[in-house]
């Protein structure tokens, strides 16, 4: 369920497109449609610590984390050239799109958290919404065993360059231009293939998917020979950089008003998808305060539904209450201790469908 529209989700979302037309355009936004239905999971930490004593291994003043050394490297630098957080996390979620690609990119969406300098945490979401005209009966393409869902039926309104354009123009500090530099770089000039990515393309379920795929005969995931790449070759977006390269020097808005939203637009209506300009030009991100929940001294700041904060505070709360002492974590205690935790993510995992996007309904989630 993205936030948007009530609109159920199959359980096994597809992650890219069969669609072979219009091959440029396709490879221009070929993270579209790769990671149409994911997400950006990414962790950058920025704190303060003047005038305390950090222990040895820790940052004075900042530290960046992504899910990969390039990528963190990118984002560190960013921060290094005078850039804010928000500045190292945009470029950092760039480069990830690239490291990454099965899991996120800007055909995508996200939601990040910020605590700002005055301390008020907000949360800007800006995951993918429905299109305002889908299929009635979408739900029946859901397979009934375990398979992915292909196909331009489901493919949501992006909504990643957005969010990253309203997170600049309220908390950057560099050139938008210079944060899409690395990553545009990267995509031009390519990169060894990641392990995690290499060992993906080559499970039997996805190289089935991408072998007969235009991302193989346009050799973005494949070699020359029409196999998915293999560990040692080097993963290139050439038409990618050109559509970051145009995003960095005109703003969000030319994918979503300017000529890379037309060709796509056109691209996806042609394979039967209903995305259409309007989609693209009514999308807005959506801001609100976080959530807090109070552990202890501590407090956690999570964000709202349709996000998975609720769960995760609910699950802390219900440990808190367990009175675990550090005992817990050694000999037959530890045992206990793993026993009683997934007993809570079993119950929090049974409680997850009583989760809804409040600004599609009105019932209020209670007692987390």
């Amino acid at each position: 369920m993205k936030n948007g529209r009530e609109k159920k989700r199959c359980p096994f979302d597809s992650w890219m497109s069969r669609s072979t037309s219009r091959a440029t355009v396709c490879m221009r936004c070929c993270v579209l449609v790769c990671v149409v239905c994911t997400v950006a999971v990414l962790c950058v930490w920025i704190a303060s610590l003047s005038g305390t004593t950090c222990p040895g291994g820790s940052f004075r003043r900042a530290a960046v984390s992504a899910d990969s050394q390039r990528c963190s490297d990118i984002g560190r630098r960013m921060l290094q050239q005078g850039g804010s957080a928000v500045d190292g996390t945009i470029a950092a979620l760039l480069c990830t799109s690239l490291v990454n690609p099965q899991s996120m990119g800007i055909g995508g969406g996200s939601i990040v958290t910020i605590r700002d300098t005055t301390g008020r945490v907000k949360v800007y979401n800006f995951r993918e919404t429905v299109p305002q005209s889908f299929k009635p009966n979408l739900l029946n393409d859901c397979p009934i065993k375990f398979s992915p869902s292909l196909g331009s039926q489901w493919i949501g309104v992006p909504g990643e360059l957005r969010g990253y354009q309203a997170l600049h123009k309220q908390y950057g500090k560099l050139p938008w231009a210079e944060l899409f530099e690395p990553t545009i770089k990267l995509a031009k000039e390519g990169f060894p293939l990641p392990q995690y990515l290499g060992n993906l393309l080559n499970v039997p379920l996805v190289k089935g998917i991408v072998e007969p795929s235009s991302l193989c005969s346009l050799q973005v995931l494949c070699n020359k020979n029409q196999t998915v790449l293999s560990q040692g070759d080097t993963l290139k977006f050439s038409k990618l950089a050109e559509t970051l390269q145009t995003v960095a020097q005109l703003g969000a808005d030319a994918f979503y008003t300017g000529k890379i939203g037309q060709d796509l637009i056109q691209d996806i209506q042609e394979q039967g998808g209903t995305l259409t300009m309007e989609d693209l030009n009514s999308f807005k991100v959506r801001v609100e305060d976080a959530w807090t929940v109070p552990l202890g001294n501590t407090k956690m700041h999570i964000p709202p539904p349709p996000a998975g904060g609720a769960m995760l505070g609910f699950v802390l709360r219900l440990m808190k209450e367990f009175s675990l002492a550090p005992n817990y974590l050694k000999g037959e205690h530890k045992i206990q201790m793993y026993h009683l935790y997934i007993e809570a993510l079993k119950f929090a995992n049974g409680e997850k469908t009583n989760i809804r996007d409040p600004s599609l309904i009105t019932i209020r989630v209670q007692n987390t």
